[in-house]
This record gives C-alpha cells, sequence and structure tokens, in this order.
C-alpha cells in the first residue's frame, strides 16, 4: 500500500472514531490510538513528533496522555530520541514494530472495506480498488448528463488549451458541450510554447481574456507563485468538494506549497513503450532495470535491418533535458535538493535549500553515462527527435522501444495499419541499481485565471468541476485521449476495452509508481531546462565530457538560484 493510501485510511478510522467518541455517547475517548494515530500521520507526511504534540493529541488529561505515551515507549511501539545535544528535549519516532502493525491493520481494513462494496476478488485479491476512491459508483458510468443549471449564454466561455486530445475532443464537440452546459463554449487550442506565452501574456492584460486554463503540471509553480492562477481552496471547501476520486499523483501535482491550483484533466506518464513481439521473438523479458534496457537494446538493435534498439528523445534545447531529468529520476534522484518524504520526494513545501542543484552526485553521473552508452544503440535520427518525432519513429517500426508519454499511445493504439498497433507492452521507467520504479506524471490540469470577477470565477468553477467529472473523461477516452485521471473512469468496462494502458496506470497509480517529483513544479523549471537542453546535448554529441557537462551546468544552475534569492 502506498503512503497516501495508508494516510486515507487513517482519516477514515479517525472520522469513524469521532463518530462514536464525540457525536454519540457510544464510546469514550481512546488516548492510545490518538496517540498511535497521529504518530502514523506524523511519520508518513515526514513531519517531526515531539512529545508535547503527541499528549495534545491523546484528547485527554495531560498525566493520563503522559502514561499512555510511557506504555507505548515501553512496549517498543514508539521511539524516544534525544534531539540536542544536552538530552533535554526529544523527538518520538513509530519503531518498525509499530509501522508494520499499523500495516497490518490497514491491509485487513482494506480487505474488510473490499469485500463489503464487491473490490474483491473470489481468492481475495485487493489489487482492482483504492482506499478512498468512489466505491459506490457504478462501474459502467453513463453519457454526460446536462447542468441542471447552465453557465449562461449571455456571453461566450473562452477554455485556453494545448493541441492535445482531450482538448480537441472539446474543440470538435464543442456544439454538444454548449447544449450540456448551457453555454456558448469556445476552445483556444494552441502549441505548447505557444500556450505558455499566452498565459503570461493574459496575465498582462487589466481583464482576462479567458475564463478557464489548461496549464502543464511543471508550470504550476511559477503561475502560482506571479499569480497568474488563483487557488481553489476556498471555493473547493464552500461546494464541500470531495477529489478522493483522483489519482493522487496527478491531483497534488496540480497543487503549489500546499495550496489547490487545479483539477486534472489530462494526465500523461512518461513510461517505456516496447515491442513485445520484437521481445518474444528474441527471448527477452520486458526491462524492469537500466542494465537489462541496456542489453535489450544491444540485442534489438538492427541497423542494417531499419530497425534500431531504441529511439530517443535527445534533441536540442527541452527534448534532452526533460530526458535528462527523468532518466536521473531513474538513479533515485530529483534534479534539485528536494526534502526526502519516505521513498520519494517533497513537492507540497519547496523552499531555501531545496532549491540547490544536484548534478555534481554520483546519480547524476551515473545517469550521463547510461544516456550515453543507450546512445549506442539508439535511432540515428534521436539527436534531432522531439515527442512528435520520437513517436512517429516507433509508430513506423523502426524502433523496437522508446520512451513515451502515455497520451501519445494513440499515435499506434489507434493505428491498425502502424506496425506497433497491438504490439506494445507499457512498463514504468526501468530504475537504476538501488533505486525503485518511478515515471514521471505531467500532462495538463484546468486552472482559473487570477483577477476574475465572483461571478466569473464562480462560473470558471462549475465548468472546471464539470469538465473533470468521471463520466466527461471517459468521454475524452472514447474519442481517443487514452488517458484516466480518476479511479472511478478506469474501472469502466467500455473504457479498460479501448486500451491496456488505461489499467496499467491505473494500476502503477496504486502502487505509487507514478510521480511529480522526477519533473519539480518550481518557478525556474524552464531556466533549468535550458540550461541542460544546451549542455547535456553538446555531451551527447561528444563536444564535452560527462564532468565538464554536469559541472557546467551544476554551475549556470547553481548562479540562477542564487541570483533568484534562494539560498
Amino acid at each position: 500500500m502506498t503512503r497516501e493510501e495508508l494516510l486515507r485510511i487513517l482519516t477514515f478510522v479517525d472520522s469513524n472514531r469521532e463518530l462514536s467518541e464525540k457525536r454519540t455517547s457510544l464510546a469514550t475517548v481512546d488516548p492510545r490510538w490518538n496517540i498511535v494515530s497521529y504518530a502514523m500521520r506524523r511519520h508518513l507526511e515526514g513531519h517531526l513528533l515531539t512529545v508535547t504534540s503527541a499528549a495534545m493529541a491523546a484528547d485527554v488529561p495531560y498525566g493520563t496522555a503522559m502514561r499512555r505515551i510511557s506504555e507505548l515507549i515501553e512496549e517498543g511501539l514508539l521511539l524516544k530520541r534525544p534531539k540536542s545535544r544536552t538530552g533535554k528535549s526529544f523527538s518520538l519516532h513509530p519503531t518498525r514494530a509499530l509501522i508494520a502493525e499499523f500495516e497490518s491493520f490497514a491491509m485487513q481494513l482494506k480487505a474488510m472495506v473490499g469485500n463489503t462494496f464487491g473490490f474483491t476478488t473470489g481468492d481475495g485479491e485487493m489489487g482492482d480498488f483504492y482506499f478512498g476512491g468512489y466505491y459506490m459508483a457504478s462501474k459502467t458510468l453513463p453519457y454526460p448528463n446536462a447542468m441542471r443549471t447552465g453557465i449562461g449564454v449571455d456571453r461566450t466561455f473562452r477554455i485556453l488549451s494545448p493541441v492535445d486530445p482531450t482538448f480537441k475532443t472539446l474543440g470538435e464537440f464543442s456544439s454538444n458541450l454548449d447544449e450540456l452546459c448551457g453555454a456558448n463554449i469556445e476552445i483556444v487550442n494552441l502549441p505548447l510554447d505557444e500556450l505558455h506565452g499566452e498565459i503570461m501574456s493574459n496575465a498582462q492584460q487589466p481583464v482576462s481574456k479567458y475564463d478557464l486554463m489548461a496549464v502543464d503540471l511543471p508550470w504550476i509553480g511559477q503561475l502560482a507563485t506571479e499569480g497568474v492562477i488563483d487557488p481553489l481552496d476556498e471555493i473547493m471547501g464552500e461546494e464541500r468538494y470531495n477529489p478522493s476520486d483522483f489519482h493522487n499523483a496527478a491531483y497534488k501535482g496540480s497543487s503549489w506549497n500546499n495550496s489547490q491550483y487545479g483539477l486534472p484533466i489530462q494526465p500523461t506518464a512518461e513510461l517505456l513503450f516496447c515491442r513485445s513481439d520484437l521481445f518474444a521473438e528474441a527471448g527477452l523479458a520486458i526491462p524492469t532495470t537500466t542494465d537489462e534496457l541496456l542489453l535489450a537494446a544491444r540485442v534489438l538493435h538492427r541497423s542494417s535491418f531499419s530497425m534500431s534498439g531504441i529511439v530517443m528523445n535527445f534533441g536540442r534545447g527541452t527534448p534532452v533535458a526533460h530526458s535528462f531529468i527523468q532518466t536521473l529520476a531513474d538513479f533515485g534522484q530529483p534534479i534539485i535538493n528536494l526534502d526526502p518524504l519516505g521513498d520519494d520526494f517533497n513537492v507540497s513545501m519547496i523552499e531555501k535549500e531545496n532549491y540547490r542543484p544536484r548534478l555534481d552526485s554520483d546519480a547524476a553521473h551515473e545517469t550521463a553515462e547510461f544516456l550515453l552508452e543507450l546512445g549506442g544503440f539508439a535511432h540515428k535520427e534521436s539527436l534531432k527527435c522531439n515527442w512528435d518525432k520520437r513517436i512517429s519513429i516507433f509508430s513506423k517500426g523502426e524502433a523496437a522501444m522508446t520512451y513515451g508519454w502515455s497520451i501519445r499511445a494513440a499515435a499506434f493504439e489507434l493505428d491498425p495499419t502502424s506496425p506497433a498497433h497491438g504490439n506494445v507492452k507499457f512498463a514504468p521507467h526501468p530504475h537504476g541499481p538501488g533505486a525503485r520504479t518511478v515515471s514521471p506524471i505531467g500532462g495538463f490540469s484546468l486552472a482559473v485565471p487570477a483577477g476574475l470577477d465572483i461571478t466569473r470565477k464562480k462560473a470558471s468553477w462549475k465548468m472546471m468541476e464539470y469538465l473533470t467529472r468521471p463520466e466527461m473523461l471517459k468521454w475524452y477516452v472514447l474519442h481517443g485521449n487514452l488517458t484516466s485521471p480518476r479511479f472511478s473512469t478506469s474501472a469502466d468496462p467500455e473504457v479498460q476495452a479501448s486500451s491496456s494502458l488505461i489499467s496499467e496506470m491505473d494500476a502503477m497509480e496504486r502502487r505509487g509508481e507514478l510521480q511529480t517529483w522526477p519533473r519539480p513544479p518550481i518557478p525556474e523549471f524552464s531556466n533549468l531546462l535550458s540550461v541542460l537542453g544546451d549542455e547535456i546535448h553538446l555531451m551527447l554529441q561528444g563536444g564535452q565530457s560527462v564532468k565538464e557537462a554536469l559541472s557546467r551546468s551544476q554551475n549556470q544552475i547553481d548562479a540562477i538560484m542564487r541570483n533568484k534569492g534562494h539560498y
């Protein structure tokens, strides 16, 4: 079970206990559980636990609370550790015994809930549901229904978006959308770089031209920090909005410094696409490690037969920069000095030393060496590849593997003339030695432009909530968008039948393999990409050594962060 799922179970149990202990006279306060619950929550969230805060969480008189804490320490469930050299102050920590006991309890509770709502199989497996999702939702979602009260046709409601499948669907079926929403809707589609430019240009206008904007997840930090988009926390609280059905990675990726700025509409994960027919013919297993990936690329590379082992996104600038930072995550490290959070890293709060680049590390050197070696078995056009060119080469059958964003799998999944059609196995990023399996999550969320008056803002929220409903997301899938940010949408039989990719991504989310930290949403993200895009590309061309490329990148990015006053 993932950290997020364990936190959801804690919230569920605590809510039930509060109902029986505080809202009725059926039970009394249980200080032991309150201390255990608080200790586990602080542990899972990566926060400090003190004796004083644990005593307060017990919700009983201080003396009683201290006796319960002492009992838990004596039983080996809590560890008391000095916080200072003097030994006068202490921190508390759950022991391995407590963590194991709680995880066992959580699994049993999940099994009980799963059995109650029919989410377990005959052999007791629980792999097809995520605790906290919409358990009571129908597995077959209906066609989207019309809003009870429309947005209004007295003006044009404009949505700024990229040229991607979901938004193409909205544009092509805008007349249907007008009827469903009781509005006059205009979808403005722009290429990625132009989209970012238009968002920033619009922010300079006295009144926004747009009512909603689709924003790429790595832009969230910049747009939030510069006041380009508004936080949603207040309106979500007023509407009592429940986001539990969203995939955690995409939902958390739409936040910045503990405030929510968007709702996911078209998430995408970078995966490894493997030609399963070629792997079977060669007797190879789908790679799970970087060493296995190199072996497969070497065996399947037959350039004389117009077949490369892999095609890489090594084009100068943004493409190769993304390839580097996403591969760096395969070796267990983010591009900047993020705080560890369990097996992953904290992107909820990024400040000061967190902004320091980490390109002088062993992991960065291993990443660069790996990409150089992989380049020997890569398609000859790799050094010129961007996302479109890379997927085109793979779809035409000229490479046995590629890393690719899931949203682009439609290029061969929906094209029966492609040699890759029906012959691709989707896998998470293979990991380096000692690292865990992680695939970067990206894609788009809907956000509200800053500065809208209260009437427009409420209309924007209403439209945002509607466009991200499970049945709307199903509609996008059935029109060529092979991605879903909601568990209930992914569980729909018609959605699952559209492509195996939907189920694969859903399973990866449940296993905690989809993460935002490989591409931290900091305001300086584009500056970081600009530096790496030049230096790593020059290295791959043979124009400089690994040591030179990483040293130059480290120094340039460090100067950028210092100039911004981060440290």
